[in-house]
């Protein structure tokens, strides 16, 4: 099974086949991985959502970030859409860019964007940005995949 088969085609295509959209697209896929086994349907104990195991706040910064862009938003109550996680996941993912760069972090490891996803900003520093279990299952998983996207 390919990349492409795992994460939406929609998606992909919405954000471009660049080497950095595929790169997005393993690093996410790398974190469904974890979170949830790639369960789109799965519901965290703290009320996340589907395969990346997103909360509403999340898909809220998600939308903020798809309408900066211009782009289509989704309701918090599409989350069981394969196409809406991929679309709110890599949005997410380049909100939680836009901090990092804020922060004076201009090119974050896929360690770093894994801990920021686990912990949140405010948890990531409260750790010195020091992994943790999580955001080094993600970057090995990531790190598997990524060959295979370019």
């Amino acid at each position: 099974m390919n990349l492409a088969s795992r994460f939406s085609v929609v998606a992909l295509l919405l954000f471009g086949l660049t080497a950095e959209a595929k790169s997005d697209a393993a690093l996410l896929e790398a974190i469904a991985h974890v979170e949830t086994g790639m369960d789109r349907k799965a519901v965290g104990k703290a009320g996340e959502r589907g395969a990346y195991q997103m909360k509403a706040s999340a898909w809220a910064d998600a939308n903020i970030q798809l309408t900066i862009e211009g782009r289509p938003t989704y309701s918090w109550s599409n989350w069981r859409d394969a196409t809406a996680q991929d679309v709110m996941a890599l949005a997410y993912l380049r909100c939680l860019r836009k901090r990092l760069k804020a922060l004076g972090i201009p090119n974050p490891s896929p360690a770093q964007l894994a801990l920021v996803w686990n912990r949140g900003l405010a948890g990531a520093l409260a750790r010195g940005w020091q992994p943790n279990d999580y955001s080094d299952r993600v970057s090995n998983i990531f790190n598997s995949l990524k060959d295979k996207v370019r």
